[in-house]
């Protein structure tokens, strides 16, 4: 077997991208000049829906693609230059563009295609981009950088324990019609590592961020919302007949697989710190 074919089929292709992944991202996350995480953000927000358009839309579907990427560079300027008020002013506008094509579409006399195109492009918006925007607005919090940089780390090894307890030790299928792969030991791995991985990070995040009986509970909360991430990236894909949404990352499937277990973390980790940050 040749070597890339070893690092396709083997765990170190896994790694190797995580690695690779990882210094950009770490360098947006800490850099002083907050917009090299907003075009991070956005170049790997125009990937995500790249392959949701391609799974979910169809290939054909040229100028939907066109006019979903325009919704979501509306949505993320609008989170990076007004904060979340411009987030939510990016999203109405990205739904009356949405409206204008679909009533094109319904005026060719396509009823069915119409009410299905608007059903699967208002999820697209909702589901990725009301959330992704979210990781630049998590570092304009106090202390951001330092939250979102464990959020992103417990995520991952929540996703991680998953992955290799689940393995390890097989048992009961989680969700088996939605993902045969995934197990509930699995879950309890990912729930494990992420809870031990959060209680470490006490000697990292600001004494004022959290007590340590409720870092446990967040982090555990933060490897529960991703589990149900993961399945619900899952049940997409099997409705569409699809198993990874690319083959961008070896070993990872696409962007969106990767990020599949942190978009429903990312507003709701905002909202609890911006709550506890509040005076």
């Amino acid at each position: 077997m040749s070597l890339p074919e070893n690092l396709r089929k083997g765990q170190l292709g896994r790694w190797l991208v995580a690695l690779i992944l990882a210094v950009p991202t770490l360098v947006a996350i800490f850099s002083a000049n907050n917009i090299w995480l907003y075009l991070l953000t956005l170049a790997i927000g125009a990937i995500v829906w790249w392959e949701y358009c391609v799974n979910v839309f169809g290939s054909a579907r040229v100028g939907l693609m066109c006019l979903s990427a325009l919704g979501w560079a509306a949505m993320m300027t609008g989170a990076y230059r007004y904060s979340l008020e411009g987030l939510l002013l990016g999203f109405v506008l990205a739904l009356v563009l949405g409206a204008f094509y679909f009533m094109g579409v319904l005026a060719e006399g396509k009823d069915t295609i119409s009410f299905n195109l608007i059903s699967r492009y208002g999820l697209g918006h909702f589901y990725l981009s009301l959330t992704l925007p979210f990781v630049y607005l998590i570092k304009t919090l106090e202390n951001g950088s330092r939250l979102l940089f464990f959020l992103i780390l417990v995520t991952s090894l929540a996703d991680t324990g998953a992955i290799y307890v689940g393995k390890r030790f097989k048992g009961p299928k989680l969700f088996v019609k939605v993902s045969p792969n995934k197990t509930i030991s699995g879950l309890l791995g990912g729930c494990a590592l992420a809870t031990v991985a959060g209680g470490l990070s006490i000697y990292y995040l600001p004494a004022d961020a959290f007590a340590f009986p409720e870092l446990l509970l967040v982090s555990l909360g933060i490897a529960l919302v991703g589990a149900f991430g993961d399945l619900f990236e899952s049940a997409i894909k099997r409705a569409v007949g699809v198993k990874d949404t690319s083959t961008l990352l070896l070993g990872h499937g696409g962007f969106w697989d990767r990020l599949d277990s942190l978009l429903f973390n990312l507003p709701l980790f905002y909202f609890y710190v911006f709550w506890k940050q509040l005076p």
